[in-house]
């Protein structure tokens, strides 16, 4: 059993609820020090929190609040990028500071709390960073396109990293989820009499329903429990309902099949 200086230190941001705390739950153990972020803590319900568990505050969206994260936290051994919000609503709706407004934690926070943990690994010679985007990075859902370009981002980020820092000891995973039942906010923009109304809804409410019937967060936990577990862990991993069967068309079938398939779909 390793004592508490031989500790890893794990640093899981949005950890208070969905995935993040599905992530927290699986790593709380001896092994790590578990710290979980989220924007109020003091709101967390009681029951909610993870006994173990180290929670501060962090907002994605404020850069001195990264920065104070990044000045108190110390040294962090695995970054957890988890933390993020989504948005419904047709291209030509969603109002272009609402836009900024979903790319400031979904992307560019990360990137800057990834900037400022990145020194101390690459002194220390490891560190895993792990981003949890999503599958519709690859084949965005309509009416939720501006999500999917913010996890393609992260995603293209996350390539980016892994050929500027493999050679430091540092590992880059990403992680996409695909119809996890997890507790993502999802804003709407979508004006009453809008030519989208009908069909943006019912893409909503068949989105809805396939997450209600989708596996628990839990899934992603223990797949992050294995990717710590393991010597050379792989970039990609597809998790959840059919994701891996979802990954393998989207690598290999025509780009007009999975269109018509994902329309079919909605």
């Amino acid at each position: 059993m390793p004592n508490e200086n031989e500790k890893k230190t794990i640093l899981i941001t949005g950890a208070s609820r969905g995935i993040g705390k599905a992530i927290a739950e699986a790593l709380n153990s001896s092994v790590y020090n578990v710290i979980g972020t989220s924007r109020n803590i003091e709101t967390i319900p009681k029951e909610d929190k993870i006994s173990g568990v180290r929670y501060i505050p962090l907002d994605l969206t404020i850069s001195e609040s990264i920065d104070k994260l990044i000045r108190d936290v110390g040294n962090v051994d695995i970054l957890i990028n988890n933390a993020g919000i989504s948005q419904v609503g047709p291209i030509e709706e969603v109002p272009m500071e609402k836009i900024r407004d979903l790319f400031e934690p979904n992307l560019f926070g990360l990137i800057h709390l990834t900037q400022g943990l990145l020194p101390m690994m690459r002194e220390r010679k490891s560190g895993i960073i792990i981003n949890i985007t999503s599958m519709a990075s690859r084949s965005p859902v309509p009416f939720s396109t501006i999500y999917g370009v913010t996890k393609a981002g992260a995603e293209a980020f996350s390539k980016g990293l892994q050929n500027e820092v493999e050679r430091f000891g540092i590992k880059t995973v990403v992680i996409a989820p695909f119809e996890i039942n997890t507790t993502i906010p999802q804003e709407i923009f979508l004006k009453d009499n809008s030519p989208y109304y009908d069909i943006t809804m019912k893409t909503k409410n068949i989105r809805d329903i396939n997450l209600a019937s989708a596996p628990d967060p839990s899934l992603v936990g223990k797949l992050v429990l294995k990717i710590l577990k393991s010597k050379n862990p792989k970039f990609f991993y597809p998790v959840g309902k059919n994701s891996f069967i979802k990954n393998f068309l989207i690598k290999h079938a025509p780009r007009e099949f999975i269109r018509k398939q994902t329309m079919k779909r909605y």
